[in-house]
Parts: C-alpha cells; structure tokens; sequence
C-alpha cells in the first residue's frame, strides 16, 4: 500500500514539473487592449488618441436638397446670363429653373493642451453633385476645403471666416447669402492674433487675402456696349475687368465681447485698390479693344495706371440669445464701406433678371476709371442683415429674416460709364451693343425676405422647406435695345425693378459638426 502511494505522489510531482516546464515554452500574456478614452475637456465628441495626450473629434454632414427658381444651396437667382444653365432665369429651354443637389461634408478638430493654451487644428472638406454637373462616372463632382486652420497662443493661420463678420444668415437661413460681409460658406486664407482682456472682452488684427474680398475695378474707356450685360455675361472676367493682382492682404481689426447672453462685435478692414492700365481703345494699344500687351511704344505698360486707392470698410452686429425662451436667437449687422463692395455684400459683382421683356440690374464694383490721366472714383455701399429664429418646441422651429444691400456712384464714375450712350436711342459706335438706357444711372440697391422652418423628428436630423422673395431695384429707367447673346432675344426691353421667389426643400444628417 504504501508503494503505490508513493507511486501516486511520484506520479503527480512528475506531471507538475513537465506542466511548468511546458507553460515556460508559451508565449508571454499579452498586454490589456488600451482602449479609446473620452476627452470631455473640449466638449462632446471628442476622443483621446490613445498613447497621446491629443483630443480628436470627427464630425460632419450628409444633405440632400432641391431649389427651385434658385441655383444649389438656394443661391438667389440674379446672376449673370451665361448660356444654358444660366442663373438670371430667362424665358428659354435651357434655364435650370429646379435644381438638385447633394453633398457630404466632413470636419475634423485636433486639440492639445501646452504650456501656452490649447493647440488647435481644424479641417472641413466637402464634395457636392448639383443638376448640371457632367456625369462622367461621377468624377466630375465638386470638391472643396472651406476650413483649414491652426491656433495656438492667440494667433489663427489658415483658411477660416474672416474676423470681420459678425452674423451669418446660416444662424437662420439655407441660402447662399449675397448680402452682407458673411464669408463663412468659402473661408478667407488669413493670419490673425488674438489677445484677450478678461470677462469675454478681446481684439483681433488679421492680415488677410486680398483677392477674397475684391469686386471689379472697371475701366471704362473703349468698351462696346458695356451696359449691355446680356452681352457681357460676367461683369468680372474679360476685358470689362482692370483689377490688379493681390500685392498686398486686406487690414482687418475687431473688438469683441463674448458673453451667456450673446456676442458683441465692431470691425474696420482696409484693403488696397489698383487698377491694371489705361488699356483699351488707345493709341499705344494699337487703338484695339482687347488687352494686349503689343500695341505702341512699349504697349499697355507704357501708358501707366492710375494711382492705388485705400478701399475701407466699417461694421458692427451682434448674435444675441433671447433671454425668454431658450434657443431663440436674434443676429443683426450693418456695413459702410468705400471701394470695398466685397465687404458689403460678399456675393456677386453684377445682377440682371429677366421678366418678360422687362430687365433689372446692377454693378457691384470697388472702382472705376476712364481715360489715360484719370483717376479710380471708389464706388459707395451699404448694408443691413438681420434675422430671428424661434423654437416652437424641441422638435420644430421657424426664422425669419431680411436684409438690404445698395450700391453708388460718383458723379466722375457715373460719366464715365454712361459717356457715348444716346438715351433712349439705338446705340453708336461706341456703345455697338445698343443698351441706351432713357435713363442712365448704375446705382442700385438689392434686398431680400425669408422664412425657414426646421422639423427635427429624431436629433441630427434637419427637415426644412424655405422661401426667400428676391428684389433689385435699379436706377435704370426706360426702353433700351439689347443684341441678342444665343440665350436671350435681341430688340426692346424695359429697364425697371423686378422681384421674384426662391424655394428650397432640405434633409440632412448632421454627425458632431
């Protein structure tokens, strides 16, 4: 009996020894999985990036939408004749008088905390299909960046809104604005520093990109049938336009309070205005209407140019929460400015609509400029945004909102651009596109009404129908003669003001924009 207890017990040692001796062989236990941690300090959304210290979130948007009387991201319909597709919306077969769009939309922000503040990266990125688009297997479709900034110890670099706007109609609109200094929808490469000074108050100086914020500078001499828009198509390409290249960024300065119950905001920004050369229709230039470099002793660059201005601009707007019911918002901005239209009205440079034989439009330029030996007459503009919206309850909501841009001219630019026009008449030599306005004058003012609701069934989910009533106002007055351009029919209209309305139908997912 003992033998075979002894055998037992030599048994088992035997077996634990070759156990030990096997599980040495093994591989070693691998550590725990570092799993993704939240980083609440920056707000929701935001993840550790595991080994690091660095906070990331990812956000963005997929959206879907039809327009109607209106191009994609209900853009008003008062841009320049081009041929089939165009947006001025004439009575032929190839105006897109409904358009779809969709787009996706990606953001991502990087956060980091250093011995002097947070660093900061942040990136947005889009890609968009809109009626019209070719549809070569899709690779045609639109891609852009609107954002892609630093920020670290007050200083801003990269492309980002511009730190002269206050209110953006996206608080309470779907539209693509034209009125007011909103850069939001593109960005403005800039550098700027911030400093702050407590309790919310800060000042900002920011050099930034010129050529965004840049409307026309017109020279007028030697332009056939410059009114005539029809013809021209885009006031801003070709020989209508003398703007100079960017040699220098736009000054921007700001003032701002940060506060629960809102912002407060005043701006100044200054810019250069050049002009390219006296150009056309001269003797130097070989007496030719184009641009051409060829012409006389020494070509365009031997007649000189008139001397650059300083182009200003001033604002101040607030975005305020309505104390009475939470959410409600109310955004209000006013601009003056001189030889600085972009800041008044980021939008388009010209404007024309058709209504039967009845055209509106206007000529939104920084200058303009004659003869050789003349000097750039600043053009003058104003305008005025505001909006509310209104949360019914957490599920629905309504805006409203409006706002009035106007455009004028001196008494040397409005003789320029109406010298050799016969009022009321069939053009001459100089105006051989025939618009003879009975009564010449480009100023002009644009305004807008809209109203947006929102239905929100589940979170980040927007459904929402909008309408937006569009009015140009001219200073045009009486019969003129148009020569037909293929879109539009040549002979008689009428200068006068004329509106129209704009719709859009939107749904979109919003993921941690």
């Amino acid at each position: 009996m003992m033998g075979f207890k002894s055998f037992l017990l030599a048994s088992a040692a035997g077996t634990v020894a070759i156990s030990a001796a096997q599980a040495a062989d093994l591989p070693t236990k691998a550590r725990p999985v570092e799993y993704v941690k939240v980083c609440s300090f920056y707000g929701a959304g935001f993840y550790y990036v595991p080994g690091t210290d660095t906070c990331i979130k990812l956000g963005g948007y997929l959206r879907a939408e039809v327009d109607s009387d209106a191009a994609g991201t209900l853009t008003p319909a008062v841009g320049p004749v081009s041929g089939a597709g165009n947006r001025a919306f004439v009575d032929d077969r190839e105006s897109q008088k409904m358009v779809e769009r969709t787009r996706i939309l990606w953001t991502l922000d990087t956060r980091t905390q250093t011995e002097y503040g947070t660093l900061r990266s942040y990136s947005r990125t889009g890609i968009q299909w809109t009626t019209g688009d070719s549809v070569n297997s899709g690779s045609n479709a639109v891609a852009y960046i609107d954002r892609a900034f630093l920020q670290f110890a007050g200083f801003t670099a990269g492309r980002a809104v511009s730190f002269f706007d206050i209110y953006s109609f996206s608080l309470h609109s779907f539209q693509t604005n034209i009125i007011g200094s909103d850069s939001g929808g593109t960005g403005i490469n800039l550098f700027g520093w911030t400093t702050e000074f407590g309790g919310g108050l800060s000042a900002t100086v920011s050099a930034e990109e010129n050529t965004s914020r840049t409307k026309p500078v017109i020279n007028t001499i030697g332009t056939p049938g410059f009114f005539n828009i029809v013809n021209a198509n885009n006031l801003g390409t070709g020989t209508l336009s003398s703007q100079e290249g960017q040699k220098l960024p736009a000054i921007v300065g700001n003032v701002r309070l940060d506060q629960t119950w809102g912002a407060l905001q005043a701006s100044v920004a200054a810019h250069q205005v050049g002009a390219t050369y006296y150009s056309l229709n001269t003797t130097a230039n070989g007496g030719g209407g184009a641009l051409a470099n060829g012409g006389g002793a020494g070509g365009l660059i031997s007649l000189g140019h008139p001397d650059d201005q300083v182009g200003w601009a001033v604002t101040g707007g607030a975005v305020l929460n309505v104390p009475w019911s939470p959410g409600d918002t109310f955004g209000i901005q006013a601009v003056y400015g001189q030889g600085a239209s972009a800041y008044v009205g980021q939008g388009q440079g010209s404007f024309v609509r058709y209504r039967g034989n009845d055209i509106a439009l206007g000529f939104s330029t920084d200058a303009v400029y004659g003869a050789q030996g003349s000097s750039l007459e600043l053009t003058t503009g104003w305008s005025v945004t505001a909006g509310f919206q209104h949360y019914w309850n957490d599920k629905w909501r309504t805006s409203l909102y409006g706002g009035i841009e106007s455009f004028s001219y001196d008494a040397a630019a409005k003789a320029d651009l109406c010298a050799g026009l016969t009022p009321g008449g069939a053009g001459t030599a100089a105006n051989a596109g025939g618009f003879t306005p009975t009564n010449c004058n480009p100023d002009f003012s644009f305004w807008q009404i809209g109203s947006r609701t929102v239905w929100n069934p589940v979170p980040d989910l927007d459904v929402g129908v909008e309408l937006l009533y569009n009015h140009i106002d001219t200073a045009f007055s009486g019969p003129v003669t148009l020569a037909a351009n293929g879109t539009v029919p040549g002979g008689p209209y009428n200068a006068t003001d004329v509106g129209f309305l704009s719709g859009v139908f939107r749904v979109q997912r919003n993921f941690l924009p």
